[in-house]
C-alpha cells in the first residue's frame, strides 16, 4: 500500500493552521473508505485552504457565495478509476468542530470520509441522501480501524 500512498498529494495552503491529522492517517482513511466502497484511486489532490479561498472557489465553480468545509472535484470518477481533488477549508473544519462539539481530528476525519463518499457515488442534495451519507460517515468513523481513535 505504500506505493498507493504516492497517489495522494496533500498541500496545505493555509498560513495559520495545519491539518489536525497526519498525512499518513489521511491516506489511511481515504484508502480504507475507498477500498470498502470497491473503488480504486488513481490520483487525488488534497488542498487545505482558508474560508476566503474556498468561498472564491465555491462562487466561481459552483455559484455558491459562501464558504463550505469541502468541495470535491471528480475529474475521472468511475469506481474502477478515480481521479479527483478535495478542497478543504481548515477554518470551516475548526468552526464545525466547535459547533458540533467534537474534536478537530474527528471533524477533519468526517470531512475526508464525506469527500470519499461523494467520490464513491453518494450525494447529499435531498434530505434522504443527507441521512444516508451521514449514516455512512458514522459507520466509517466507528468501524475502520484507522478511525477508531477519532
Amino acid at each position: 500500500m505504500n506505493n498507493d500512498f504516492n497517489k495522494i498529494l496533500i498541500n496545505n495552503f493555509h498560513k495559520l493552521h495545519k491539518p489536525s491529522i497526519s498525512n499518513a492517517t489521511i491516506r489511511k482513511i481515504i484508502f480504507g473508505v475507498l477500498h470498502n466502497e470497491n473503488c480504486r484511486l488513481d490520483f487525488l489532490f488534497i488542498n487545505f485552504v482558508t474560508d476566503k479561498d474556498i468561498r472564491k472557489i465555491n462562487k466561481k465553480y459552483l455559484k455558491h457565495d459562501y464558504p463550505t468545509d469541502i468541495i470535491v472535484f471528480p475529474y475521472n470518477s468511475t469506481p474502477e478509476s478515480l481521479e479527483a481533488e478535495f478542497i478543504i477549508s481548515l477554518d470551516r473544519v475548526r468552526a464545525n468542530a466547535l459547533r458540533y462539539r467534537c474534536s478537530l481530528r474527528n471533524e477533519l476525519a468526517r470531512v475526508i470520509v464525506h469527500g470519499c463518499l461523494h467520490l464513491s457515488g453518494y450525494n447529499d442534495k435531498s434530505s434522504r441522501q443527507k441521512e444516508l451519507i451521514r449514516s455512512m460517515e458514522n459507520f466509517y468513523l466507528s468501524n475502520i480501524p484507522e478511525l477508531h481513535k477519532f
